[in-house]
Parts: structure tokens; C-alpha cells; sequence
């Protein structure tokens, strides 16, 4: 939380996410096309995002639930394929 010169306030979110970030990297490189054919798994994980990012995209794209489309643009974005655990596009 900051006070700035002409009285206004500020409340500043920071977290760090190396250790997430390695964890991303990891998940994609162990993932493989096809590895859910034949099994029962009907769920794959796709991403993994931080709070801090999490809750800012709450607030500019609403939830997920809400506007898929621009949470699957987001997530396809080259700019944010660090996030995604897996292969190929959404």
C-alpha cells in the first residue's frame, strides 16, 4: 500500500512465480499428443496461472465461465504460452 504526494492510495499486488513458471515448463515438456487416448482421464490441465494474474483477469475478462472465448485467446496468445502446461492451442 503507497500514499501518493496529492492523497490518493494505492494497494500493489506483487508475487513471485520462478518456482510456478519451472513447474509450467516442466509439464509442458513431459506432455505428449494422444497421451489421454484410451483412458479415462476426460480432464486435461491446461494451465497454471498465478493469483496475481488470475485475479487481474478476473477483473478485464471476467470469469471464465463467462467469456470463454477471450480466456482461450488469452491463453493461445504466444505472449502467455509460458502459463500453459500442455501442447497445442485450446
Amino acid at each position: 500500500m503507497r500514499q501518493e504526494s496529492d492523497g490518493s492510495t494505492f494497494i500493489e499486488n506483487t508475487q513471485s512465480f520462478d518456482t510456478l513458471m519451472k513447474l509450467n515448463k516442466q509439464m509442458s515438456n513431459d506432455w505428449r499428443q494422444g497421451q489421454l487416448t484410451g483412458t479415462q482421464k476426460h480432464v486435461q490441465h491446461v494451465a497454471e496461472i498465478p493469483n496475481v494474474v488470475y485475479h487481474h483477469l478476473l477483473k478485464t475478462l471476467g470469469k471464465p465461465s463467462e467469456n470463454p472465448k477471450a480466456w482461450k485467446a488469452w491463453l493461445n496468445s504466444n505472449e502467455n504460452r509460458d502459463f500453459r502446461t500442455g501442447g497445442g492451442n485450446l
